[in-house]
């Protein structure tokens, strides 16, 4: 595994099933074959075909999650997984990587849409931390755990700006140049006054009027401007870098085959 890459680990676990099976178990035998051959729709089948002579058999269930999960139906995944952990027959460890599949499940619906991905990276989040209660050693779920809180944590600052602050840094920005601007014309006034009373003051009848240079206040007036252009030109490349750091995450973030069997 890279350590690199953000990546989501799904525990592909296909369970194991006896020798001498009834006949849910040999359908899922034939679904674990076509699977593991990466034949994921006709995995499907079988596994739809199990659940039709036992609709509660737990194993159908999980298999058939992770069947759904492959295929990228991550809502109808979780709802398998949901149903296999409802049997009392898991034993600690099933019941973990269950969990874990759970909240990857979960933690995909959130990044495929992820303006509104809140309630769904929370559910991601609980099942991992279900998950590693039964299992505290393992280092995929604590890995993907911290990965869906990193995105919770995003998703809740999203709201926030989006929320708290009206259009957020641009209503920021448009209050700051509007108090520049009266900054502006109090200053403007002052000016004016002071250079008023400076020609009384000081008059000078033959000095030859010429196009006056630009004063202070015109200086800062177009300082202010310069320098509200610039911090708007920073907020839109700092969202750019967001969204682009964000679109580089969702592409990393995809899951890695791990070949393990119940």
């Amino acid at each position: 595994m890279k350590t690199s890459r953000i990546h989501i680990v799904l525990m592909l676990l296909l369970i194991a099933t006896p020798a001498l099976a009834q006949k849910p178990n040999g359908k899922v035998r034939d679904g674990n074959r076509q699977y593991k051959r990466e034949h994921y729709d006709r995995a499907e089948i079988e596994y739809r075909k199990a659940l039709e002579i036992d609709s509660t058999y737990y194993k159908s269930h999980y298999n058939l999650g992770n069947t759904l999960y492959r295929n990228k139906n991550y809502t109808e995944a979780a709802r398998q997984y949901g149903t296999a952990l409802e049997s009392a027959n898991l034993t600690p460890a099933q019941r973990s990587q269950t969990l874990h599949n759970l909240g990857n499940s979960y933690l995909q619906q959130g990044l495929a849409d992820k303006a509104n991905g809140m309630e769904n990276f929370k559910q991601a989040v609980t099942n991992y931390q279900e998950a590693l209660k039964l299992d505290p050693n393992n280092d995929d779920t604590r890995y993907n755990l911290s990965y869906a809180m990193k995105m919770l944590q995003q998703a809740q600052q999203q709201q926030q700006q989006q929320g708290g602050g009206g259009n957020s840094d641009q209503q920021n920005q448009q209050n700051k140049q509007q108090q520049g601007n009266q900054d502006q014309q109090k200053d403007q006034s002052q000016q004016d006054q002071q250079q008023q009373q400076g020609r009384q003051e000081q008059p000078n009848p033959n000095q030859t009027r010429t196009k006056p240079e630009p004063n202070q206040n015109q200086k800062a007036e177009q300082q202010r401007r310069q320098d509200a252009e610039r911090m708007l030109e920073a907020v839109k490349n700092n969202e750019r870098q967001t969204m682009k750091e964000q679109n580089r995450q969702v592409r990393a973030g995809k899951p890695i085959k791990i070949d393990k069997d119940w």
